[in-house]
């Protein structure tokens, strides 16, 4: 544990407290991270709703085309309509009578992806059952990369 060299007073719901000058930052960013969080959730959410109405009146005055543009005097809005076709893999059931126009319509596509089971071969020593692990690992991660994702904050009150 850290040497307290400072102490400083916070102010939390009307109550003094004496904490490490480094857990009073903490206290205050805390507080102002809460705070700006609600800001921006109300904020969201009204942006959501414009939003939305926006796309309501863009899809009454959408006839048939892909993007609307709803002019303003001082602005505009852009509202593009995006559609995707999810196919179901019993579509091999038309290929027959599609014939070649079955590959022109449709592409199988197929995807890899590493499971639990994977991240405990590789972070550790457990071989299971291969007899050189660290070849296969070298030779694994020729065809995987480890992509960080930016690491999740969340700031919840105490109750």
């Amino acid at each position: 544990m850290k040497k307290v060299t400072e102490i400083k007073k916070v102010q939390v719901s009307g109550k003094r407290h004496f904490v490490p000058a480094e857990d009073a930052e903490i206290e205050k960013l805390l507080q102002r991270g809460l705070l700006l969080k609600a800001r921006a959730d109300l904020t969201k959410k009204e942006l959501e709703e414009t939003q939305d109405r926006l796309i309501e009146i863009a899809r009454a005055r959408r006839e048939g085309t892909t993007t609307v543009t709803l002019e303003g005097i001082s602005a505009q809005a852009l509202v593009t309509f995006r559609e995707s076709f999810v196919v179901k893999n019993e579509v091999e059931d038309i290929k027959v009578p599609l014939g070649p126009l079955f590959e022109r319509f449709f592409e199988k596509k197929t995807e890899y992806k590493t499971t639990s089971d994977f991240k405990k071969f590789m972070e550790s020593g457990h071989a299971l059952g291969i007899k050189e692990p660290a070849e296969v690992k070298k030779n694994i991660m020729k065809y995987v990369t480890v992509k960080e994702t930016k690491p999740n904050v969340k700031l919840e009150v105490k109750e």
